[in-house]
Parts: structure tokens; sequence; C-alpha cells
């Protein structure tokens, strides 16, 4: 009796079940997928074998080739999600990126490495729309923040997995062989979304519980205005929803692709002893996450969250950098990666409040691609600047704390601007 109940309980949860691990999966994978260059560019063989040793621009320009794919492709891919419906798009983007991976295995020079990484960003360009449309359609509007936060830890705790794990295959089989494995491990996700419906209505063996759940919390927040989707390119609030969101992409990417190198080459870190410490660090930026998530959805005040997280930043990036022994310059480094991942949470969760139902994933796609695009200028402007210092790091971190400090007075403006929305009554907010 006691088993039967706890497997009804089950199934008045689903979503949390299935639906947050399946996407939480498939986010960790594709961590692993974007970031292993971060590695590959620390790897003394593979710097000698392209002959780039040195060359710090080139290196930011394999970086940022990824971006530039993603900017581009994730504005189709948000008018393909609203067409076809998210899975099938998560089916064929991840389809997309495995082959990238597998060309990128068998690269022999720079360009043939450039557009391969485009590729990649091309393929993963699909996440935020399908991961952001599926938040919308299989959460109740009070889980929101809490829903994205966890899938969206997967970007820290993916890192944080990927970067022994791939470091392994390194170590094991060379740069070459690494990235094989990860062509097929990509595919792993796919089995997971053949068992999951586009709709909560349409799936199998859930209860009507949940789906009265979810659709009277749906009711409940349509009954206030939210724009059709060529509003939006009128509505001063969606952007600075797209400006925060560039602030946190090219934050974000920055930070992962070129963290390992400023420990190793600045703070004098040795590669193990790197991958340890600033393993750790991404995952207390896990729990972060997590907190400020529930923080977020218990108070409704996401937008004040995200400006005080991104002044956190502010305050303690080029201290953590410099003034700390270099053990704490990867755990305090690691641990602020939450800052730009929980903003970018943040921002699906208010544009939910933003924008009808069957608009999310096109305007995922526009807010997210111009973030993308621009962004993509990150990881080679912070090599630029390298270049230009004479190999010193203090421009490129000081760039980014400017960045979050506009970030914080823009979350501020935003949070003056739009109504700050009410938990339903009627409806739990606990999981």
């Amino acid at each position: 009796m006691a088993q039967d109940s706890i497997l009804r309980q089950a199934r008045h949860h689903l979503r949390w079940l299935l639906v947050a691990p399946s996407l939480l999966l498939w986010w960790l994978i594709g961590q692993f997928d974007k970031t292993n260059v971060s590695l590959i560019v620390a790897d003394p063989s593979f710097l000698a074998e392209l002959q780039l040793e040195g060359r710090n621009a080139e290196l930011g320009g394999l970086m940022s080739a990824f971006f530039l794919g993603y900017g581009v492709a994730v504005f189709l891919w948000g008018f393909l999600v609203d067409r076809f419906g998210p899975r099938k798009c998560l089916m064929g983007g991840t389809l997309i990126w495995s082959l990238a991976l597998f060309w990128m295995s068998r690269g022999t020079d720079l360009q043939e490495l450039l557009l391969a990484r485009f590729l990649l960003g091309v393929g993963a360009g699909n996440m935020w729309p399908v991961s952001n449309a599926l938040t919308n359609r299989w959460f109740p509007v009070g889980e929101h923040s809490r829903a994205q936060t966890f899938w969206l830890t997967g970007a820290p705790l993916g890192t944080a997995l990927g970067i022994p794990v791939v470091s392994f295959l390194m170590l094991a089989q060379g740069w070459r062989g690494m990235l094989l494995d990860l062509a097929f491990l990509s595919l792993l996700p796919i089995v997971s979304f053949t068992l999951i419906a586009d709709h909560p209505r349409r799936q199998k063996k859930i209860s009507a519980r949940e789906v009265e759940h979810i659709e009277t919390s749906h009711r409940q927040s349509a009954a206030t205005h939210r724009m059709h989707f060529r509003e939006l390119f009128h509505a001063s609030s969606f952007w600075l929803l797209t400006f925060c969101f560039l602030v946190s992409v090219l934050t974000t990417y920055t930070m992962i692709q070129w963290l390992p190198r400023f420990l190793i080459t600045q703070r004098g870190l040795s590669f193990r002893d790197m991958t340890l410490w600033i393993t750790l660090g991404y995952l207390l930026a896990t729990g972060v996450m997590l907190l400020l998530g529930y923080l977020a959805d218990r108070t409704m005040q996401r937008a004040l969250t995200a400006s005080g997280a991104c002044l956190a930043l502010v305050l303690l990036l080029l201290p953590g950098a410099f003034w700390l022994p270099p053990i704490g310059s990867a755990l305090v480094l690691g641990m602020l990666i939450s800052v730009p991942v929980i903003i970018a949470a943040l921002n699906g969760a208010l544009l939910h409040t933003l924008v009808q139902p069957e608009a999310v994933a096109r305007g995922t796609g526009i807010y997210t691609g111009i973030g993308n695009l621009f962004a993509a200028l990150g990881p080679f402007a912070f090599g630029v600047s390298i270049n230009l210092l004479d190999g010193q790091y203090w421009g490129g971190f000081l760039f980014l704390a400017v960045l979050n400090a506009l970030g914080a007075a823009s979350y501020y403006a935003l949070h003056r601007k739009t109504p700050r929305a009410k938990q339903p009554s009627s409806i739990p907010v606990g999981l």
C-alpha cells in the first residue's frame, strides 16, 4: 500500500520526475560539447599540431565560432519550435551537433575546426527555444524560475563534470579521441525525449490532477495582459530583457572558455590542480543557482533578484581573480559562473510573463539570437585584450565587471517598469 501511494504521488509530479531531469541531462551533455574547446586550447599537443601556440586571437576566434553559429541559427529554431514542436526540434538539433563533433575529431587545420565549431553552434541553437517552450507548457507559472534554474544548472554542473571527464578522455585518448567519444554521448538525450510529449495533456500515464494543476495556473496567468509576438518589437521591456541576456551569455562563455588558461598561465596552477579546484567552484555555483531560483519564485521578484546577482559579480570578480591565493581564485571564479547562468534562467521566467504562450519559442529565439550574435565577440575580444596588455588578463575581467554593472542597472529598470506577478493563491507552489 505504501508503495502504491508513492507511485500515485509520483504521477502527480511527472514534470519534475521526467521533463525536468531530461532537460537537465540534455544541458549537461550540451555543456560538455560547448566547453571542451576551453581544455583543447590549453592542450600543448593540440597547439603544437595546429601551430597555434601564442596565437591568442585565433584561439579566441575558435571559441567564438560556436557563438556565431548559435546566434544565427537560434532565430530560425524559435520559429521551427513554434511550428513543429520542441521535441522534434530537440532531436534534429542534437543530431547536428553530434555530427559536428565527429567532424572536429577529424579536422586537420584551423579553418576546418572553425567551420565545425560553427556547425556545432547551429545545432545547439535549438536549446533555448526548446527548453523555454517545454518549461512554459509543462510547469505552473509559480514554478517557472525553479524549473528554468533546474535545467540551467546543467551549465555550471556540466562544466564541473565536463572538466574532469573531458580531461580524462584527453589524457587517455588525445583531443581527437575525446571529441569522438562526445559525438556518441551526445545522442543519449534523444532516447529520454522519445518518452515526453510536447504538451502535458498529450502525455501518456500522466495524472488528470497534474494536468489540471498546470492548466489552471496558465489560465489564471492569462488573465493578465501578455503581448503577441509582433508587439515585442515595440516593447522596451523586451529589449531590456534582450540586453540582459547578452550580459548573461557573454559573461558565461567568456569566463568558461578563458578561466582554465588564466588559472594555469597567470595563477600558476597545474592542469590537474586547476581541474580539481575549478570543478569545486562550479559545484558551488550550482548550489547558489538553485537557492536564487527558489528565492525568485517565492518572492516573485525575478528582475530584482537578477539585478542583485549582477551587482555581486561586479564586487567580487576582480578581487576574486587577483587578490586571493590561486586555489581561492579558482573557487571564487568558478562559483561566480552562477551569476550569468541564473540571470539567464530568470530571463526565461520573465519572458513567460511578457508574451503569449504560442510565441514563447519565437520570442526566445529573438532575444537569445541577438544575445549570442554579439556574445560571439566576447571570447575573441578577451583574447585580443590579453595581447594588447602584454599577456595580462585584468583588462578582460574589468570589461566583464563593467558589463555586469550595466546588467544590474538594466534589471533594476525592468523591475521598476513591469508589474510584479503574484503567486495565485489557489495553486500550491511547492513541488
